[in-house]
């Protein structure tokens, strides 16, 4: 059997693709393997989010080669869709498929393989597909989502319902890395729901590039203003759901419809919604093309509190875009301090070719927008401590994972997403249990104590 090793990087939808990649050299016969130097073949699942993201990819592929000399090494993901030619040019690389021809990996793998065998020396980028240079590309159109089975190996399970992005911010590459926005049919998400809960799997995450989205490109809810709530209302009728988690949605996306269907199921819906930011100045907002304003933020998270008080709430921040003044930062600072937000995931900006934010005059020092990220770091820090300190001494519910520290403990999350930590002896992977809160054992973590001991 040839053996296959599939590494990720970047995104839980990434994860997901890489999932489906599995199960697709699976049902061709191939070895999966859970190391590069055991593998006949290794396939890198690319992330391009930032500058830093591509570095780590070439990076990684010359530590790969240095220790699995013999492996063919294969990339595909979003840095071979925005910088194919760059890859390419690597010595270390021997095929890169594009995200556009991410469906055809394992096919195109095999055709490789063979012609390999025959002493020719293939290609290194599939017939017809053109080599992309610095992201100088049009937006890619494709019908596949990689949709599949969701894994397995977790006591959670990520749904992809959706991939793509149609929203062209001037900072961001994706909506070029993953073409243009396309839903997975909605039978075939509530069917995968439904086999899950069947299986005693507690919690069903749905995750997606765009999830608010969701079914505009699908004729059957063609008029429909806001499809994603026609899907999650058939999800939330199914029997024996216990937990529903939304990843993420855009500020604009969680209107009063969706957030009044989300508190009429408060009971299944994890109270937990991660709503990007970037920035809390409204000019800066604008330059970055973001579809709300500082006001429209707020209310958002306004909305989803109204009906979630215990509620976790993340943002995305992206300090140092081009221009940002003193003026502007502060005004992130003190609407995030406002807000009293959970938790911050800090983006420094990046340059990205081929983006409007590129061209734009007033790009700042490294050591400017490096001092900016470090703050918000410290000021999420403090907001994760402060949100977690409301619920010591309670008792929560928590959903236990698989894995076990070094210190014999197991790692779960409450509905609301805080992290616990629990003697692996008294608490069991893949059941929810009640612990009482005890206390930081350290930064994130909380303490469980089983109410029953």
């Amino acid at each position: 059997m040839v053996s296959v090793y599939v590494k990720t990087l970047g995104c839980k939808v990434n994860t997901f693709d890489s999932h489906a990649l599995e199960n697709q050299f699976k049902a061709k016969g191939y070895l999966l393997v859970s190391e590069a130097d055991r593998a006949d073949i290794t396939v890198v699942n690319s992330c391009s989010v930032t500058a830093n993201a591509d570095k780590e990819a070439r990076y990684l592929a010359r530590r790969l080669r240095r220790d699995s000399p013999e492996t063919v090494l294969v990339f595909t993901g979003c840095y071979a869709q925005t910088d194919s030619a760059r890859l390419t040019a690597m010595d270390e690389v021997d095929f890169v498929v594009p995200n556009e021809a991410k469906e055809r990996l394992v096919d195109l793998i095999d055709v490789s393989l063979e012609q390999r065998r025959q002493g020719l020396l293939p290609p290194k980028l599939p017939n017809g597909v053109k080599a992309v240079s610095d992201n100088k590309q049009s937006h890619f159109k494709s019908a596949v989502t990689l949709f599949d089975r969701a894994d397995s190996e977790q006591t959670r399970a990520f749904i992809k319902i959706q991939d793509g992005c149609n929203g062209f911010c001037s900072y961001c590459l994706i909506p070029y890395a993953r073409g243009s926005s396309r839903s997975v049919l909605p039978s075939p998400i509530v069917d995968e729901c439904r086999r899950l809960v069947d299986a005693g799997v507690l919690e069903i995450v749905l995750t997606g590039i765009h999830i608010g989205d969701y079914g505009r490109d699908l004729p059957s809810y063609a008029g429909v203003s806001h499809p994603i709530l026609h899907l999650l209302s058939e999800i939330l009728a199914l029997p024996g759901l216990v937990r529903l988690r939304i990843s993420s949605l855009e500020p604009g996306e969680l209107t009063p419809e969706l957030a009044a269907l989300l508190g009429q199921h408060s009971g299944l819906i994890c109270d937990h919604m991660h709503l990007p930011l970037q920035s809390g100045s409204d000019r800066i907002l604008k330059l970055m093309r973001r579809s709300y304003d500082s006001a429209g933020y707020s209310a958002a998270v306004g909305r989803f509190r109204a009906l979630f008080p215990n509620a976790s709430i993340g943002a995305d921040v992206i300090p140092g875009f081009p221009s940002e003044s003193e003026a502007d930062f502060a005004a992130t600072l003190d609407l995030i301090k406002s807000l009293d937000l959970s938790y911050l995931h800090v983006f420094p900006y990046s340059e990205r070719p081929n983006t409007a934010a590129k061209r734009m005059p007033g790009h700042l020092d490294h050591s400017v927008v490096k001092a900016r990220s470090s703050e918000l770091r410290r000021l999420s820090a403090e907001l994760a401590a402060s949100y977690g300190r409301r619920f010591i001494g309670r008792s929560m519910p928590v959903l236990w994972e698989k894995d076990v520290d070094p210190k014999g403990r197991r790692l779960g999350h409450t509905m609301n997403y805080l992290s616990v930590v629990a003697d692996a002896s008294q608490v069991q992977p893949g059941t929810i249990s009640e612990v009482v809160l005890k206390g930081f054992v350290e930064q994130g973590r909380l303490l469980g104590r089983p109410s029953q001991h």
